[in-house]
């Protein structure tokens, strides 16, 4: 009888210690989580295109301003140098591409922290060495798009 306790208690201590190796993931949690990074994304997101649509507005009330005051200034002395307004609205022009683009850059960049987000949190449903590896694909894919959205940026304005 006293081996029957002592095996039947060596059963449940190995099945305790089994249990506890083998983690449960809350699928409910995950999904939650998941569900809330999204949210957060959607709006971070949502902020970022405004700004850049804000820019956009800005440029173009400010290039039409400098269009109309070439114009009246070119009705009032039809012998205004042309050029001078010419540079200063190619200046304006390359000045406007530029915010525009770091703005998109905004864009871009959180969209991809966005999915890097919501990638990782649908990792936590892996276990061990397969999390491990979820995570780091997360984080490579966050790498790449937040590269490629610099070179865009770059090719407009390398010195910045």
């Amino acid at each position: 009888m006293q081996n029957y306790n002592q095996s039947l208690i060596a059963v449940v201590f190995v099945a305790m210690l089994l249990q506890g190796c083998s983690q449960q993931v809350d699928t409910a949690k995950v999904q939650a989580d998941v569900t809330k990074a999204e949210a957060d994304g959607q709006k971070k997101i949502i902020y970022a295109q405004a700004q850049l649509d804000q820019v956009v507005a800005q440029n173009n009330k400010d290039l039409i301003g400098m269009q109309a005051d070439a114009r009246k200034d070119a009705a009032n002395d039809p012998n205004a140098p042309v050029a001078a307004a010419s540079a200063d609205m190619a200046k304006a022009r390359i000045n406007a591409e530029a915010k525009v683009t770091d703005a998109q850059y905004n864009v871009d960049k959180t969209k991809a922290q966005a999915a890097e987000k919501v990638a990782e949190a649908r990792c936590e449903l892996q276990v061990d060495d397969a999390k491990k590896a979820c995570i780091a694909s997360a984080k490579a894919s966050y790498d790449s798009a937040e590269a490629m959205a610099k070179s865009k940026k770059d090719a407009v304005h390398p010195a910045s």
